[in-house]
């Protein structure tokens, strides 16, 4: 080609990272709007919305929900579903708090999350092994943590106020880095692991691959039984970080922990663009998707509007998100 005829070839816009980002706005334009029109209104329906105070209470808030929805993302995303968070959340924060009042607080956090995770493992087994229905699988463990939360504790909270970690703990739940809550820090880096896990790593193609077309990973000699182990693994360990925390807030283990977030979080992951039939969606959707709910519980908490309305909105945005995203999974 002539250097005349390269100077008047039209050239082309941007590159992959514009195609890409362009992409994403696409995929993401609903949740976003969503997102924005929730501020907006919000905003609107009472001026404390937007005051500092109530910003750095709402990203404190979050902050359970957000940990748990990375592990419900990544069990979503390969066509599963986690209906457990809420009693091995339970579970977490009654264990920390009792293995403190014998244990040095770096130890008993250790071994919560050991014990916790190990509930995600044999989770994972039973569905990769015996092929039975997670909806079915997490629907007993669900009964079955809650159980063991208020056996261990006698129904009775444990509290770690006068433990040796107690310092370590309030630092924890109620410390600031900074401007910065010491929660959401920890939040954060559970959202830069998730996605660098699912997005840099052949841990997150292969998972990706299982929700898009199980059979197809079959096919190309991949392990099928050993990858399903580690979404309800990943999902567990959230759900113990989030326990900890939730525990390091309150300063107790209370067996009544977590419910209710199975909800939540099934709730922002779908909300947030995940394809319930897996093998769709990305990080930053599931925290627009907490956001948004986050938002709702926020208004609501400051309308003073009770709690059975807000069970009922709840229920409505997940069955509303569901229809969304069959719909969308049909275009595709």
């Amino acid at each position: 080609m002539s250097e005349k005829a390269m100077e008047t070839a039209p050239k082309k816009s941007g590159g992959p990272a514009l195609a890409g980002l362009k992409r994403y706005f696409r995929e993401q334009a609903i949740p976003l709007i969503v997102l924005l029109l929730m501020v907006v209104i919000a905003s609107c329906i009472s001026p404390v919305f937007l005051s500092k105070p109530n910003a750095s209470n709402l990203v404190v808030q979050v902050a359970l929900n957000m940990v748990v929805a990375m592990g419900m993302f990544v069990v979503i995303l390969t066509g599963g579903i986690d209906l457990g968070v809420g009693s091995v959340v339970a579970v977490s924060g009654v264990l920390v708090a009792g293995f403190m009042q014998n244990m040095p607080v770096g130890v008993a956090i250790l071994a919560t999350m050991a014990v916790c995770t190990l509930i995600g493992c044999f989770n994972g087994l039973i569905v990769a092994r015996l092929r039975i229905a997670p909806f079915i699988v997490t629907l007993g463990m669900m009964s079955f943590a809650r159980g063991v939360a208020y056996w261990y504790t006698q129904a009775v909270p444990i509290s770690w106020a006068r433990t040796a970690g107690a310092d370590f703990m309030y630092w924890l739940g109620s410390g600031t880095v900074g401007p910065v809550p010491v929660i959401c820090l920890v939040w954060l880096l559970m959202i830069a692991v998730t996605f660098l896990l699912m997005r840099f790593t052949v841990i997150g193609r292969i998972l990706y691959s299982l929700g898009g077309n199980e059979e197809a990973v079959k096919l190309s000699g991949i392990s099928v039984a050993k990858w399903k182990v580690f979404p309800y693994a990943f999902s567990s360990f959230c759900c113990a970080l989030g326990g900890i925390l939730l525990t390091a807030r309150l300063g107790v283990g209370a067996p009544t922990s977590g419910e209710g977030l199975d909800m939540d979080a099934i709730a922002s992951v779908v909300i947030g663009g995940v394809s319930f039939s897996g093998g769709s969606g990305n990080v930053s959707g599931v925290v627009i998707g907490v956001f948004i709910l986050g938002i709702i519980n926020n208004i609501l908490d400051l309308m003073n509007v009770p709690n059975y309305p807000q069970l009922m909105l709840k229920g409505a945005i997940i069955v509303v998100a569901v229809i969304l995203s069959t719909i969308r999974d049909k275009k595709r």
